[in-house]
């Protein structure tokens, strides 16, 4: 092989090298674990938004009867992935209004994190689970899982008061 052949190759394995930058990881978010009454209001004022999406789209599913399962799938859509929301910064509606926020164990903001904000969510639409979630809640307040419902527990979340 000729000099000429090996600057040649090494001139071509420059150019395939590519430096590039590895995506930036969420930023982890301090705060302390959100007590009781602010989750309680920011579910509350969450069910209100659903509740206004339904009314939404029960009114325009009487012009146009297709626009009421349209409604109905973002109603569920946001139901499952209101902690994962971009435009509110990975809070749902009711938790930004009360400062909270919900984030992996680890502190990182689930903006983006689709995955996880459906996954902790999704134990929600189960029959009473609900109730079960705020037992449990009211019942673990003294002990060191205390802030965290099973949901959290089972998906490494939790939800902090935002600072």
């Amino acid at each position: 092989m000729s000099d000429q052949d090996t600057n040649t190759s090494a001139s071509k394995e420059d150019n395939n090298t590519e430096t590039t930058d590895a995506p930036s990881s969420p930023a982890t978010v301090d705060g302390e674990l959100a007590a009781l009454g602010p989750r309680i209001g920011a579910f509350l004022i969450d069910y209100a938004v659903m509740i206004g999406i339904a009314i939404v789209g029960m009114i325009c599913g009487k012009i146009l009867g297709i626009l009421s399962l349209l409604f109905f799938l973002v109603n569920i859509a946001y139901f499952l992935l209101r902690d994962a929301l971009p435009f509110l910064d990975g809070r749902s509606v009711g938790k930004k209004v009360l400062g909270l926020r919900a984030v992996t164990a680890e502190g990182k903001s689930l903006s983006g994190d689709f995955k996880s904000s459906a996954l902790r969510n999704v134990v929600l639409m189960i029959p009473f689970f609900p109730i079960v979630e705020l037992v449990i809640l009211i019942t673990k307040k003294d002990t060191p899982e205390g802030g965290l419902r099973l949901g959290d527990q089972w998906f490494n979340t939790k939800v902090i008061t935002d600072k």
